[in-house]
Parts: structure tokens; sequence; C-alpha cells
């Protein structure tokens, strides 16, 4: 193949393979695309060259596994050591750390060269790209759009071609949203599929995972086995069944799918229609299909107490720093007693037993992604008296699968009207990610959007 900066990262590591070029040749192209691109975009904060290189040398030597020689990119929420992990926040712009979190350690074991650090909202807490450290990050369907957070960066980055996959994190949806708005998938693993470690406990109460962001299923799959794994001691532990890349392929399978439309938010008609299309589409594979969903509201209240409670635990020495939203969640926070904080844990797994009951007879959920495509920036959650709402509108279909630790996944399955992509959501069962790659594989083949590339 000729070389593709905008081919899957399944076949970029297929072509590696063969030697029809050497990662150091894809990763040069990829670093001198980033310098022509990124400023339209903003998509990374800071920039591995050096790194990526040296490591891309090592993969033409032997070094690595499945997509060796495959550069990617990590979300500036988590350290690569030696480098500035900023958090997205003024108060840690000089953060650097000397360890590598876990999934950066494993891509360096997979021999990925990591590109660079990608944008953020500031703690990842608001679920688009802007206020935090860096400023605006921009959807390259639309450069006066948001593409979505708190990952926005890294969906970005793989929407307009500077990288081959991303490392992202999604502590409410903040995978799922930033795919959705930039018509990329992003799946969201399991509870305890990627170790938190080495220095992080647990995210946001398990409520926070690592996850990946690809241009295909097959790519999902693959970055999601390059990141898997735990440490001893981990909270949480889910452990693989053989490779995720082996669910995409044919089983015969006939699964009991449900959709919904229906959450505490109110749904674009294009969004809606779309679920309702693809429903119909799944059913023609052969699925069973009836509509209906689990009630998930009562996850609301809980949740935004832990995400708060999560920013209040952070070491702040000048909580002045921090950008608007965040100071007032802190100082909420404050007024919340510890025992506030474990009646709040309690009441989400709870309340998660009647949701995954939901599965006790179907075996995947569809529906939106989110509630509408991607806003403008500067608008959502512009108006501080009503960005909590307005978040929780946003994040009505991603948040509770947070809050129950099941895998879900966003498909770039259509694009509205305007020219922007939407996203549809597969919810698997508890360790189910095979069950939706599998579907998803489908749906890819049945609706293909790989042909798609932004403006940019």
């Amino acid at each position: 193949m000729t070389l593709d900066l905008f081919a899957p990262a399944t076949q970029l590591a297929a072509a590696l393979r063969s030697k029809e070029f050497s990662s150091v040749e894809l990763t040069q192209a990829y670093i001198d695309r980033i310098e022509k691109i990124n400023p339209k975009l903003n998509a990374y904060v800071l920039t591995t060259p050096e790194l990526a290189l040296s490591q891309a040398r090592a993969a033409d030597d032997g070094h690595g596994g499945a997509l060796k020689g495959v550069p990617v990119s990590i979300k500036d929420l988590i350290s690569v050591a030696g480098y500035r992990m900023t958090l997205g926040s003024k108060a840690f712009e000089n953060m650097v750390m000397p360890v590598d979190f876990f999934p950066v350690a494993r891509l360096k074991e997979e021999g990925c060269p990591i590109l660079g650090k990608t944008n953020t909202s500031e703690f990842g807490s608001r679920p688009t790209t802007e206020w935090g450290l860096f400023g605006a990050t921009h959807n390259p369907w639309n450069l006066e759009h948001t593409p979505g957070g708190s990952s926005g960066g890294a969906a970005a980055a793989v929407a307009a071609g500077l990288c081959g996959f991303a490392q992202g994190s999604d502590g409410g949806g903040s995978v799922r949203i930033p795919a959705s708005c930039c018509g990329v998938v992003g799946l969201k693993p399991s509870r305890g599929r990627i170790s938190p470690g080495p220095v992080v406990g647990e995210g946001w109460a398990g409520l926070a995972t690592d996850g990946v962001i690809a241009r295909t299923v097959a790519d999902a799959a693959a970055g999601l086995d390059a990141m898997a794994g735990h440490l001893p001691g981990d909270p949480y532990w889910a452990e693989a069944e053989g490779r995720f890349a082996d669910a995409i392929g044919p089983n015969g399978r006939k699964l009991r799918v449900g959709f919904t439309s229906s959450a505490e938010a109110k749904v674009q008609t294009e969004v809606a229609d779309l679920v309702r299309s693809v429903a119909k589409t799944v059913a023609s594979l052969g699925h069973s299909v009836s509509e209906g969903g689990p009630d998930t509201a009562p996850f609301r209240g809980p949740f935004q107490l832990i995400v708060v409670s999560g920013l209040a635990s952070l070491p702040i020495a000048d909580e002045s720093l921090l950008e608007p939203f965040n100071q007032l969640g802190i100082a909420f926070a404050r007024n919340l007693s510890a025992s506030d904080y474990v009646r709040a844990v309690d009441a989400i797994r709870v309340h998660a037993r009647q949701v995954v009951s939901f599965w006790d007879d179907h075996d995947v959920l569809i529906t939106p992604t989110l509630p509408q495509t991607a806003p403008r920036l500067g608008t959502l959650g512009a108006n501080l008296d009503t960005a909590g709402d307005e978040y929780m509108e946003f994040v009505a279909f991603t948040y509770p699968y947070n809050c129950t630790g099941q895998p879900a996944m966003s498909l770039p399955l259509g694009m509205d009207s305007a020219g922007l992509p939407i996203g549809v959501q597969l919810v698997g069962p508890p360790r189910g990610e095979s069950v939706i790659l599998g579907l998803a594989a489908q749906l890819e083949q049945a609706l293909p959007w790989i042909g798609r590339r932004p403006p940019v």
C-alpha cells in the first residue's frame, strides 16, 4: 500500500510487517502533517518527535507487538515519563512525572511511537475541549464547532490523520463523546480492563477508565489489546479472554438487541432517526431487536457528587488558577462530608444492579451517543449558571455506563444535514467488549464510514 496517513492502524501495521515502508518513514510523515495541520486544530499541546523517531527505529528493528510501528497520541491527563503532564490546568502546567502511566507503558511495549500529548478540558471535567490551559480544540469537520471532550484533542487528531490511533480516557463519556463529534470510533472498555496505575488508585470511584479512539472497529479492538492489563493490587480486574482483535470475525451468533433514544435529554430528530434506522439494519442482519432500555436517571445526582469530590481531592496549591467551572465544582465539594461521598458511591452501586439486569435478557443496547451533533465552540456550558445541567443533558446516554462499569462504544454511523458526524452507541454486558465489537464490525460492513474524511 502507499503511505496513507488516514489508513486504518491495522492496515498500517500490516504494511509495516511486509516492509512496504518503515516505521521511521510513517512516523516522520505524521510529524510533518502535525506541523502543517495542528495549528488549525490545536489537537496536540505537546509533540515528542525525538521520542517518536527513536521508538520507530526500535520498531523497525523488531521491537513490539501487533501494532508495532504505528504511531499513537496520548491524552494530557496521563504521564509519559519525563514530559509535562498538565491535566489541562494552569495549576499543573509545569508538572513532570518520572513514571509512565500504565497505558503508556503498554503502548511502549507494543512498539507504538508516541507522537505527543493531546488537548483536554481542565481535569477532563467538561465534555468539550475548551476553557482549559491550552484553549479550544477545533473540530476537523467544521472549525467553528467543538470536537467534544474531554478527549477532544485525541479524537480531532485521529479524524484529521494526525496519528494512527489515540489513547483517551472516559469518566462520563470522554472517549465516546469526541468520537461521536469527530466521526471516529471510540471504545470505553469495562471497569478494570486497563489498569489506572501505578500512581492513580482509581479514577472517580471507578467511573473513569482509559480507552481507545480509532478509525475502524478492528483498530479499536487492536488498540484495546495493546493497552489492556492490570497491576497487582488494582481495585478492579477484568481479565481478557483471548485477543479482542479476534472478536470482530463472523461467529454466526444471533443477538438480542434493545434500542432507545429516550433519556433525560432532548434528542435531535436526525439523531433519533439514525438510531431507529440502525436498529432496522441490525434486524436485517438477523438479530432480534426490540425497543426499550433501562432507567438510568437515578445515577445523575450521585455521579455529579463523585466527580466534584474527585476534583476536590487533587493537590491544588492555588485554586484561583483554575477555570471557573472547576472552581465552582470544588467549592461545592467543600460542603460535602465523607458520608455524603460514601452514600453517593453506594447509590450508584445499588442502582447499577437494576440497570445491568437489563442485560439478563439482552446482549446489546443501542442508543444515541449524544442527543445532538457537535455544538459550536463557546456555546455549551458557556453560562456557568446553567453549565452543569447543560452538560448532564449532553452526556445523558454516556455517563450511566461509567456508573455500571460496562463496555460501550460510539460508531460514526451517520452525518447530519449540516455535514457533522452522528455517533451511535453500543452498550454491552459486563466485561462484554467482544459482544459489542462483533456487532460493531457487522455494522461497519453494512454502513461503512471509512471513506469519509473531514475537509481539514
